[in-house]
């Protein structure tokens, strides 16, 4: 029995050997997979989507700012890391300069009459430096091994105009961050405003023209017209300049393109229809203009009412129309 012990032995010895040496492999393994920072974190995006109620009158007042982060755990090593950010926002537009905690930093807007934005980084260890549209700028980033490292932050601030502001477009695009020397920090950051104000709106005064009456023979062949017709609309806007999209349309047809109102369910003449005009030429219905008179005030939108002749055979009596005219304020 011991002979046959001893026998066995030195192979029950190389197996344990070998047992060992797998979990020492697979230290190695984890310690080579921790040589880069980690992010974390849950507002990496700059969004700011806000309807503003109230904003300062004087120009270039700061009244609302949003900041973005992205924060890293685990890094290799302390030290300093130099990084370059990159603002990329094509809809927007250097307005000048503004003054934050002491400092100018370049505003942008998307509208003449929109707010002005400016954009900032704050990167750990480094002073705060302005963002600057399609240029890339240079920051330092301190990392240290371990939980805690700081945040690499990006703020939009968000200063009045001076006077009435409006909603323009949304604004988009991107902060990009490369490190030559630690490839772990780089990343993409979506940059999204939607700044949002009421529109300044103006009440309608419904209008209703009738025509002079017309003589067969004033219309004696199909698209001869007669006894032309001033319509104007009023708008009362008050002390605030409008801003607005108009269109206007045929009550009794939406899907009308052409300038000739449809007979009302009263009408009983034939051969005859309602046209309008503006400016001059023959309206599109469904076709819109806008509207940006610069001042408040009452506003008049005129067109012209007339009697013209179609192909079908005249027959007397009363012939009525009616027209939409929509205005979408913004």
């Amino acid at each position: 029995m011991n002979a046959n012990t001893s026998a066995h032995t030195p192979p029950i010895q190389r197996r344990v050997r070998r047992l060992l040496a797998t979990p020492l492999l697979g230290l190695l393994f984890c310690a080579g997979s921790a040589a880069a920072c980690v992010e974390y974190g849950i507002n990496r995006d700059l969004v700011l989507d806000k309807m503003y109620d109230t904003y300062p009158e004087a120009g270039r007042v700061q009244f609302d700012s949003k900041v973005a982060a992205r924060a890293y755990d685990y890094c290799p090593e302390k030290r300093d890391v130099p990084v370059f950010m990159t603002l990329e926002m094509p809809g927007l537009t250097y307005q000048g300069e503004v003054t934050f905690r002491g400092d100018t930093y370049p505003a942008y807007a998307a509208a003449p009459d929109a707010p002005l934005v400016m954009f900032y980084h704050h990167v750990a260890w480094s002073e705060d430096g302005p963002l600057r549209n399609g240029e890339e700028v240079p920051g330092l980033y301190e990392m240290a091994p371990g939980r805690g490292n700081a945040a690499i932050q990006y703020w939009v601030v968000v200063f009045s105009r001076g006077g009435r502001m409006r909603t323009p477009p949304t604004m988009t695009g991107t902060i990009t961050l490369r490190a030559p020397s630690e490839p772990s920090l780089d990343h993409q950051s979506i940059v999204q405003l939607d700044l949002k104000f009421p529109a300044a709106t103006c009440p309608l005064q419904d209008k209703a023209e009738t025509l002079q009456d017309v003589q067969t023979a004033e219309l004696a062949v199909p698209g001869s017209t007669a006894k032309e017709k001033l319509v104007a609309i009023r708008m009362d806007c008050g002390v605030d300049p409008p801003r607005a999209r108009m269109t206007l349309s045929d009550a009794g047809d939406a899907g009308n393109t052409g300038s000739q109102l449809t007979p009302t369910a009263d009408s009983d003449a034939e051969g005859v229809r309602v046209q309008l005009l503006r400016g001059g030429a023959e309206v599109q219905f469904g076709q819109t203009w806008d509207f940006d008179p610069g001042v408040g005030g009452v506003h008049d939108h005129q067109f012209t009412a007339r009697y013209i002749r179609t192909n079908d055979a005249l027959v007397p009596g009363t012939i009525k129309g009616e027209a939409v005219l929509n205005v979408d304020y913004w």
